[in-house]
């Protein structure tokens, strides 16, 4: 039985990832392909979110990547530029909670987190959130699942994870854990009841 859901916060609770509104912004800014842009960013991406790349290591080793006469400091605006909030799912997020335990596992940053913490509470829909800055680890390592497992009260059986990305589910299902690729809000309703867990 499941007792507990676990979310993903970019692309999942929010309309887009950051690095989509990162692509759009560079795109204008360098005219460099979307491909590419695309390429070195998922290069140091991970190092970022783990919290072992600092904002000025990030966007210098990025920025260079893609054009080495830009100044970097410059682009720390995209810090700033963060996707719109998924109000749909997390109003759903909101209906689960009444029922089960609800969790936040989320590649971030500290300064983009601070930018959602201005728009809400999020203890009013988790009941912890686990940050990979916070963790020093991402959702591309085994260590991260091993920490949110000795941290809930439950068996990985009991879990559902939900995640817009395959690679991070892969993880979640070595550990034992149920999951949801995520594809947009109704998909994710109909796969939840389908799984026995009450949306109402």
């Amino acid at each position: 039985m499941i007792k507990a859901l676990i979310f993903d916060w970019f692309g999942v609770c929010t309309k887009e990832n950051w690095g989509d509104c990162v692509q759009r912004e560079l795109v204008k800014e360098l005219k460099v392909s979307p491909e590419i842009i695309q390429r070195e960013f998922k290069l140091f991406l991970q190092d970022f979110m783990s919290n072992k790349l600092s904002p000025e290591g990030f966007f210098q080793r990025f920025i260079a990547a893609l054009d080495k006469e830009k100044d970097s400091k410059k682009f720390h605006y995209l810090l700033e530029i963060v996707p719109d909030l998924n109000e749909e799912l997390l109003d759903l997020i909101l209906v689960l909670k009444k029922r089960y335990k609800i969790y936040l596992l989320s590649n971030t940053t500290a300064e983009l987190f601070k930018q959602y913490q201005k728009k809400i509470d999020f203890k009013k829909y988790f009941d912890h959130t686990f940050l990979s800055h916070e963790l020093k680890t991402s959702k591309t390592q085994d260590e991260i699942w091993e920490i949110v497992l000795s941290k809930v009260n439950f068996s990985p059986e009991e879990l559902v994870f939900i995640d817009n990305k395959e690679k991070y589910l892969e993880l979640a299902q070595k550990h034992g854990i149920k999951t949801i690729l995520f594809k947009n809000n109704e998909q994710v309703r109909k796969e939840l009841i389908h799984s026995g867990i009450q949306i109402t």
